[in-house]
């Protein structure tokens, strides 16, 4: 026992040796999310067969409600349109996401840093954002012509107001007492900001993130259905005045696994920041 009457035992006396690691918690999370995801599958896996026993019990006509086996066979058929749909509506997501990510995030700096930008322009925003977006998609169809640039931008519409929110939210959500703790050890205003409120909120920046991936594919196919020539929407929109509705289908069913895909990139990376921000053993 020391002097101040403190038991201290070490490491090796609890039979454990000093430099053991801890265990680290994101596997385990990772672990967790594979089951998860494996849920899901199951999930959709049920989904189809209750799919097919309708369309048996209910004898639809293919061209009002075709079966799982023949939009299988659709998208055999019609692999290279959909594939190429396939770049061109993930071109449109990605470039569109990448800009709501890049400008949402400096938005939200300045929001978090300038009470005064704050005052000014979150109420503008939050009053934009209930603007319903395919309102204004003649207004960005006008400026910027058909094609997969209106497309992007339409993406960008949709996707940046989450980001703005979720990282506003936690760059402002880092208590005093942090601020002041780090400006005692010598921070000074931009190594507080990256050192302290920048890791404190990247759970909610990846949320953010998160959320824009999803909208982000809305507004993708928004623009398409609007104004699009070629993509998924535009198939999907094409071949349901063809009444060819297994095509139809489809398109539904390719743009949903490419929207699946694209989110667990972003969680994918998501786990790899924070499995980098874990103290080192």
């Amino acid at each position: 026992m020391s002097a101040s009457g403190v038991l201290r035992t070490s490491p090796r006396q609890l039979g454990r040796p000093a430099d053991e690691p801890k265990p680290e918690r994101l596997p385990s999370l990772w672990r967790e999310r594979v089951g998860t995801g494996l849920w899901g599958l199951a999930g959709i896996v049920v989904l189809v067969l209750l799919w097919q026993v309708i369309v048996m019990v209910t004898n639809q006509p293919q061209t009002t409600l075709p079966s799982p086996i023949a939009v299988a066979q659709s998208i055999a058929k019609n692999a290279s349109l959909l594939w190429s749909g396939v770049l061109v509506t993930a071109r449109e997501i990605v470039i569109g996401f990448a800009l709501a990510v890049v400008i949402g995030n400096l938005i939200a700096v300045l929001l978090s840093l300038s009470r005064f930008a704050e005052r000014l322009l979150y109420p503008t925003l939050v009053l934009l954002n209930t603007v319903p977006k395919v309102a204004i998609a003649p207004l960005i169809i006008i400026w910027f012509g058909f094609g997969p640039t209106t497309n992007a931008i339409l993406t960008l519409v949709i996707a940046i107001f989450p980001v703005i929110v979720n990282t506003t939210l936690g760059l402002q959500s880092c208590g005093d007492d942090y601020l002041r703790l780090g400006k005692a050890m010598g921070g000074n205003g931009l190594r507080l900001f990256f050192k302290i409120r920048v890791p404190f909120a990247m759970p909610s920046i990846l949320a953010g993130t998160k959320l824009a991936m999803t909208f982000g594919t809305t507004g993708a196919v928004v623009g398409e259905l609007l104004a699009g020539q070629a993509g998924l929407g535009y198939v999907s929109q094409f071949s349901a005045g063809q009444l060819d509705t297994p095509l139809t289908f489809a398109a539904i069913v390719v743009l949903s696994a490419l929207g699946l895909v694209l989110f667990y990139l972003v969680v994918i990376a998501e786990y790899f920041i924070l499995r980098s921000r874990q103290p080192t053993h």
